[in-house]
């Protein structure tokens, strides 16, 4: 990286980690978090380096949920809950970030990338998830990314939503009670409206022989829990060409 880079960009961390060190959280403030996503958009633009722009986009997401009145009920690290769960992994983030500006400062320039990838905020994305309080947390979580969520508890319930509104994307269990996630994709696939969703599958089936099975269910990508925000998020922003592979 170009000195002046590395010097906005450590200023920009160091004030990323002023407004999240002063806050107390688990509130509604929109100013704090417009100049946050303000600080980590500069940060997104100054650094040509996709893994430091994932955990930029993972500070945005778990600031969105501190900065709201109630994305820190969910939040586990450890024995810490809430608000200072919620910091912890802040912290933990804004820590990779620090270290990834300093292996890049000493590493050789690399060829420049692409431009970061922005989240098409108009997909409409449809949760099937039997687990509720997963379910609706990962509701809580896109919601706050600007995505149009619909969830759905059973394998009837989420073939009923697609059905009456068709979802841009399907994040769906595996394990589900009425049937499995395989049979609601081949059910999906069969669906002149929905043909073209993109499936996800995020379980905790893990195997080769579970990813061999989502593929030929019709899933684009087998994701396998527990899934990192980030690279959930990231998944979710690719163009559809890009992340479907036709």
């Amino acid at each position: 990286m170009r000195k002046r880079d590395v010097d906005e960009t450590n200023s920009l961390y160091s004030a990323l980690m002023r407004v999240i060190v002063a806050h107390p959280g688990g509130r509604d403030d929109p100013a704090a978090m417009s100049h946050v996503s303000d600080l980590c958009a500069r940060a997104v633009e100054t650094v040509n380096d996709e893994d430091a722009r994932s955990i930029v986009r993972s500070i945005e997401t778990l600031a969105k949920l501190l900065f709201s009145t109630g994305g820190h009920v969910d939040a586990v690290a450890g024995s810490l809950r809430g608000v200072d769960a919620l910091k912890f992994h802040l912290f933990n983030a804004l820590s990779n970030f620090r270290g990834r500006i300093q292996l890049l400062e000493r590493a050789a320039p690399s060829i420049p990338e692409l431009p970061a990838l922005d989240a098409k905020k108009n997909r409409r994305i449809l949760v099937v998830e039997d687990d509720h309080d997963s379910a609706l947390s990962l509701k809580k979580l896109l919601e706050l990314c600007g995505y149009s969520v619909t969830v759905a508890f059973t394998c009837n319930e989420g073939l009923e939503a697609a059905e009456k509104t068709p979802p841009d994307i399907v994040l769906c269990d595996i394990g589900l009670p009425d049937c499995d996630g395989y049979e609601l994709a081949a059910a999906l696939r069969k669906k002149p409206g929905i043909a073209r969703t993109r499936l996800i599958a995020v379980t905790a089936y893990g195997s080769e022989q579970d990813k061999e099975r989502s593929r030929e269910a019709g899933f684009h990508l087998h994701l396998v829990k527990p899934v990192k925000p980030e690279d959930l998020l990231h998944e979710l922003g690719r163009p559809r060409q890009a992340a479907n592979g036709n």
